[in-house]
Parts: structure tokens; C-alpha cells; sequence
């Protein structure tokens, strides 16, 4: 069995109504940055290989003994794709297509950083058009700053001048829809460094922005450096201070501030982060990859040997059947609270928040003779006081059909997102 429930499930992404995505994880990057906990690491050419491979035998996997699932986004993330080769790309991006029912409107996106595409224009421009040819029809890449001394300090492998010029090479190959990522409250920045880099993003005329606050986590050399005592963590009322005001200028732009981090064009919203926000189904393939599929998520091994030894068996392509079971590091069956519980939990993170009529219908279970929002504060009526207080001084809108956090409520969104859990 491939999935961790069986796919004749009532809640079957077949006969569901709800959107699907598939999510490919590339764990490989040239550098490992100073702030980065995620499940990414350099390697050569050899293990390169062996994990495409690998790879496609997953995505394989996950299509066998059910009608070809249709897709309405991929989203190859990382680490930092953009780092294999193009051919061991299309073959990943082939087999997605074989295997799989990709929409004709599907959003297809690439995380590509600077300084990966190519140093010379003319490789950089095969690579681009390489990219284009698979359907590959987004980029995503993590800019962070646009000043070179923060660049080198995170980590960076590229500079300002990489980001002007991949932007206008990606221009001229047809790409019209690309996110930059911009971090901020780096140790040793203000709030106007911070801000002369969202203006020098916003320069650059992104369709997408995403705005991260730097967060020190445990196991990254920057959380090393701070419990050393040789940087010191940005205070939270300047990071407050500086989120804001890179928020208004963003809004002044013209880009919608559309969820807590998010930020776009009109019609330019992250079509693939918004299945995770909508409580929709998504396939997760590769190293350390969730998913979330007929009610139940799960995590696959981040063990490197566990997921190349299992997933380079060639398997039939009637059968697919491999003896054994997928390599799991986690998996968990949703009950209907923790539906309801999740769709909460994400649905605040938007700018229009959760319906009731959505909530409930993540729960799954009615109250006849109910309107919604009874029927909601009879699931969370131990939240419902403390919710309701939170609304008084002006962190929540709670009205007849559903609640979201208002601008200063963001500051303290986890607080009133716990309620919930």
C-alpha cells in the first residue's frame, strides 16, 4: 500500500471537489545558509543522480492502482532546485506528466535562486528556455536582500547584481509570474535597511512578494552565533515595527496583502501555498516531503540512505508494488476536529480569514436546525470567551460569518491561532 490510507476512502481526491497539488522536494543547495533549518544540504553529481531517480520512482508510486489524479499545481521546492541539471529536471517534470493528470492551466513553479541560473547570460538564457519548454510557468527565488554585506552575512552565494540580472533575463524568456523572497530583522539591520530592501524588491516589478522575519533556529549557525553571545536577535517590537511599515509600503505598491506573509499583484496570488491555506489535498514526493491526501498527512523519512535504498527499486508500472512499506517518518489520520482545528489554524493566516460554512465543512459533521456560526462555537466553546475578548480590543473580527485577525492581531496571531488547536 503506497498511501497511508487506502485510496477507496470516501474522501478521495477523485471524487472530491477540492483542489489538488503536488509538492516535489530537491534537497540539494551549494551552500548551506546561516539561518536555514531546512532539510537541505550540497552534494555532488552522484547523489544527484541516484536521488532522481529515486524520485521518479516515487512519483510513480504514489499514481499506482487509481485513475490518473489531476493536478492544479506543482511546486518544486528545496533546497534549491534549480541547482540539478536540466535534464535530470525534465525527466522529473516527464514523469509528473505521465503519471499524473497536470491541468492546462496548472501553476507549475520552480524555486530558482540567483547565482544558480548561471554566471554567463547565454547560460543562464539556455536554462530559462530549457524551463519554459517543460511547462515550468513560475519562479520563485530567494532574494533575501539586495544589499551585498547582509547577502554574505546570511550565507548568500549571489549579489544584488545577480538578482537585476537574472529578473530581466527571466523577462526576456517569457516569464510573468515570479515571487522574490525578502527576509528581514537580520541581526545588525534597522528597520530603513530593511525597508531599502523592500523598495529595491519592489523596483525589480515582481508579480509576488514573500516577507519573512528572520527566526533563529536551533541547529543553524546563526543560533550558534547567539547563544555564543556574538549576534544579538533583532527585539521584537523593531521586528513588529519593521513587518509593519514593509507591509504599508508593499500596499502602496499596489500588492495585496492577501496572508500574514504573502503579498501580490492583482490575480498573481501563490495559487500552490493557497491549497495548504484552503485545507485542499496535496502530494508530497521526495526527501523529508508531507503531504496531505484522503484526511490523513504524513511525512516521508528524511533519512537520505533509507529513501534512496527503498525508492530505487524499479518497480512494475502495472503493479507498482514494492514487499515493503513506504518509508514514513510520520502519518496521522486528521479526526474531524483536527480538520476543523487546521482549517482554523491556516484560514486565520489569510486576509479574509475562515468562514464558519468553511470550517464546517472541513469538520464534516452537521448540527440540523443550527445556523453556522452556532454550530461553530458549540465545537470551540471553550475558545469561544477568550476569542470573543480578543475581538473587544481589536486583534479579531469575529461578525455573522466568520472571523479574521485584524492588522495588530497579526503580532500575536499564534496566541488567538492556539485558541483552536
Amino acid at each position: 500500500m503506497h498511501w497511508p490510507l487506502n485510496s477507496s476512502a470516501t474522501d478521495s481526491m477523485e471524487n472530491s471537489n477540492k483542489k489538488t497539488g503536488l509538492y516535489i522536494h530537491i534537497p540539494f543547495c551549494v551552500k548551506k545558509c546561516n539561518y536555514c533549518a531546512f532539510l537541505s544540504f550540497p552534494a555532488d553529481e552522484s547523489p544527484r543522480a541516484e536521488y532522481t531517480d529515486a524520485l521518479i520512482n516515487e512519483i510513480r508510486m504514489r499514481s499506482a492502482g487509481q485513475e490518473k489524479i489531476r493536478l492544479d499545481t506543482v511546486y518544486i521546492g528545496g533546497g534549491t532546485p534549480s541547482v540539478l541539471d536540466v535534464s535530470q529536471l525534465s525527466r522529473i517534470i516527464k514523469a509528473v506528466r505521465q503519471y499524473y493528470d497536470v491541468a492546462p492551466e496548472a501553476e507549475i513553479t520552480l524555486e530558482a535562486n540567483p547565482g544558480t541560473l548561471g554566471k554567463k547570460d547565454v547560460v543562464t538564457r539556455t536554462k530559462l528556455i530549457a524551463y519554459r519548454s517543460m511547462g515550468i510557468n513560475r519562479l520563485s527565488m530567494g532574494v533575501q536582500s539586495m544589499d551585498n554585506d547582509r547577502l554574505h552575512f546570511m550565507g548568500r552565494i549571489h549579489t544584488p547584481g545577480d538578482v537585476a540580472r537574472d529578473m530581466r533575463l527571466a523577462r526576456e524568456m517569457g516569464f510573468d509570474n515570479i515571487n522574490l523572497d525578502l527576509i528581514f530583522s537580520v541581526p545588525g539591520e534597522n528597520t530603513e535597511d530593511a525597508l531599502d530592501d523592500a523598495r529595491r524588491i519592489i523596483g525589480l516589478g515582481p508579480e509576488h512578494i514573500s516577507c519573512y522575519s528572520l527566526q533563529m533556529e536551533e541547529g543553524t549557525p546563526f543560533y550558534e552565533m547567539a547563544e555564543r553571545g556574538d549576534i544579538t536577535e533583532v527585539p521584537d517590537e523593531e521586528d513588529r515595527e519593521t513587518y509593519h511599515r514593509i507591509c504599508d509600503l508593499l500596499k502602496e505598491a499596489g500588492y495585496g496583502h492577501y496572508e500574514i506573509s504573502n503579498f501580490a499583484l492583482t490575480g498573481k496570488r501563490s495559487q500552490h501555498n493557497s491549497l495548504y491555506w484552503n485545507m485542499d489535498d496535496y502530494i508530497g514526493c521526495g526527501l523529508g516531503a508531507s503531504g496531505f491526501v484522503y484526511g490523513t498527512r504524513y511525512r516521508n523519512t528524511a533519512d537520505m540512505k533509507e529513501y534512496i535504498d527503498h525508492y530505487s527499486i524499479l518497480f512494475d508500472d502495472e503493479k507498482c508494488e514494492d514487499g515493503g512499506s513506504t518509508p514514513y517518518e510520520e502519518v496521522h489520520r486528521n479526526s474531524p476536529f483536527d480538520n476543523i482545528s487546521e482549517a482554523v489554524f491556516t484560514g486565520l493566516r489569510r486576509a479574509e480569514g475562515i468562514s464558519f460554512e468553511d470550517a464546517l465543512r472541513a469538520y464534516g459533521i452537521g448540527y440540523p436546525g443550527m445556523d453556522a456560526s452556532e454550530k461553530f462555537w458549540m465545537i470551540f466553546s471553550d475558545a469561544e470567551t477568550e476569542a470573543r475578548s480578543y475581538a473587544e480590543n481589536g486583534f479579531l473580527i469575529i461578525d455573522d460569518t466568520g472571523l479574521r485577525l485584524t492588522e495588530k492581531g497579526i503580532d500575536i496571531s499564534n496566541g488567538i491561532m492556539s485558541l483552536f488547536v
